[in-house]
């Protein structure tokens, strides 16, 4: 071996070095970051679970322990007020729903003031419910009918 070769070698391995030195630090990186990563995934599984958040604010949920008891008292509430309002309630079913939430199909008609007035009774009185939908329709005696589904939190 002679001084050449040696220089060469040096100088071959040098350009290597520069070569692999750049995507050899990114990879490292890439391994922090994934450590990192790692890291909290297994602090958030350690962790205790959340405390579910409400739907609505306390006080505004029907007062039920299941979605078939809001049900019953969300048709016990409108069938009050239709009766003390002069409404007519023509149907009133269970709906499907998702998970804290009571749906009833209903169907009211009566005299065009009458009913307007229930259905903003049902809609500003606590508990909260809300129409997730509706449709008005005029009847031929000058009253109206109001079709739609009505929805409200129980848990």
């Amino acid at each position: 071996m002679n001084r050449a070769t040696i220089a060469l070698g040096v100088a071959a391995g040098g350009v290597v070095l520069a070569l692999t030195a750049l995507p050899a630090a990114r990879a490292v990186e890439a391994l922090q970051r994934a450590r990192q990563t790692h890291a909290a995934l297994a602090a958030d599984l350690a962790a205790p679970p959340r405390a579910p958040v409400p739907i609505v604010a306390p006080g505004l949920a029907v007062a039920a322990r299941d979605a078939a008891q809001a049900r019953v008292l969300m048709a016990r509430q409108i069938r009050s007020a239709a009766a003390a309002g002069g409404v007519l309630v023509e149907r009133l079913d269970p709906a499907p729903s998702g998970a804290g939430v009571a749906a009833v199909a209903l169907r009211l008609s009566g005299p065009e003031k009458a009913v307007v007035a229930l259905v903003d009774r049902i809609e500003r009185n606590a508990p909260l419910t809300r129409f997730r939908s509706w449709k008005i329709s005029a009847l031929a005696n000058g009253g109206v009918r109001v079709e739609g589904e009505l929805v409200a939190a129980w848990q």
